[in-house]
């Protein structure tokens, strides 16, 4: 790696020093196992975002991935920041956009983008202030045309000579949730060979998926707000390492996931209704949007429901044991090709009516 030690305060604050510009602050932001993080303030009062990432993970030393992973993130931004770019910069209409990028030291694998905000939707999503249907409306139609736009998208850089358009280090970590579902499986009683079972049938997809570009972890974590009080809201996306070439069932099974789990434990908002609804209206009559795509959506909102609130705790044990629950119901209905019960599952019950017609394309 390079010369800085760009893991705490001190470090970035000499390296900015050396390189670009001497900061009137540098703050370590929480959040994230992944990378270091900083809110730089230069001395004007204006401020930007730092990221840089080392070989192993920021909480589980232990965890090697390859910081090349940031490479692949500055191409993406690179991408969606050029007036140049197919894909969708920004929506007429939209208040929705990737960050902006700034700076990248590819050899300190240090990354600059602008500040998106100091809350995420996760932590914002009780504020009464917000309308979390529009901001689900909003991000739903921006996911879906960063989908079609970004159909024959490569992400190999111009000095690349492999064969492959994809970001390898993103498809292998994609399948983590896949490869551990016996642990949780296992955990509240449930015969871990189903998380076999899904994982060789629809885990085993996730290397060969080549239908658009997806973000790779979309869920409102990695969605910060911006909310002025005489400007509408701006949301802005970020966290684009695990940028891949896949299917976007993933993407919109994740963020929904996530929808429904902060829908059922903090208010009942109705973001997950109305995201998904959103989202099959903005890709419209497409030839993707069929059964094979609901199947894989809803199987990973599946493994996501069952898998990661036995790892990042909503409730308490009680209420992670009925999350299991619902997941292995929801794949095992899934395996039988039971969809009137598919429907009727916490994810789909209430937008049934929208999405019961992709049952009748391939």
């Amino acid at each position: 790696m390079g010369t800085y030690n760009l893991t705490d305060e001190k470090g970035l604050q000499k390296y900015l020093e050396a390189t670009q510009f001497p900061a009137a602050s540098v703050q370590l932001l929480s959040g994230g196992n992944a990378n270091y993080v900083f809110r730089v303030t230069k001395h004007d009062g204006s401020t930007s975002i730092f990221k840089h990432a080392e070989p192993v993970l920021k909480l589980n030393k232990d965890f090697a991935l390859d910081p090349a992973r940031m490479d692949y993130e500055v191409r993406i931004l690179e991408a969606l920041s050029s007036t140049e770019s197919p894909l969708p910069t920004s929506l007429t209409g939209s208040n929705v956009h990737a960050a902006r990028f700034l700076t990248y030291d590819r050899s300190e694998k240090l990354l600059q983008i602008e500040d998106g905000g100091r809350r995420n939707l996760k932590d914002a999503y009780t504020d009464p202030k917000l309308d979390i249907l529009y901001i689900g409306e909003q991000l739903a139609t921006w996911l879906a045309a960063l989908h079609i736009a970004a159909r024959n998208f490569s992400l190999a850089s111009p000095d690349q000579t492999a064969d492959s358009n994809n970001n390898p280090i993103a498809v292998n970590v994609y399948r983590y949730s896949y490869n551990d579902l016996h642990t949780a499986l296992t955990q509240f009683g449930h015969d871990p060979q189903l998380a076999v079972l899904i994982n060789e049938k629809f885990g085993s997809l996730l290397a060969t998926d080549d239908e658009c570009l997806c973000h790779g972890d979309f869920w409102p974590g990695n969605i910060l707000i911006r909310d002025a009080e005489l400007q509408p809201i701006e949301l802005t996306i970020v966290d684009w390492e695990m940028v891949r070439r896949g299917t976007s069932a993933t993407d919109v099974g994740q963020f929904a996931a996530e929808a429904f789990l902060l829908d059922r434990f903090r208010g009942g908002r109705g973001l997950l209704d109305v995201f998904l609804n959103a989202y099959i209206a903005a890709r419209g009559q497409t030839e993707v949007l069929g059964k094979a795509w609901l199947t894989r959506m809803v199987v990973h909102w599946a493994v996501h429901i069952a898998f990661w609130p036995t790892r990042v705790a909503w409730s308490g044990q009680e209420e992670t044991h009925s999350l299991v629950d619902i997941g292995v119901l929801a794949l095992q209905n899934v395996l039988e090709e039971n969809w009137e019960k598919v429907l009727e599952s916490p994810l789909l019950r209430d937008v049934k009516e929208t999405y019961s017609t992709l049952l009748f394309r391939p």
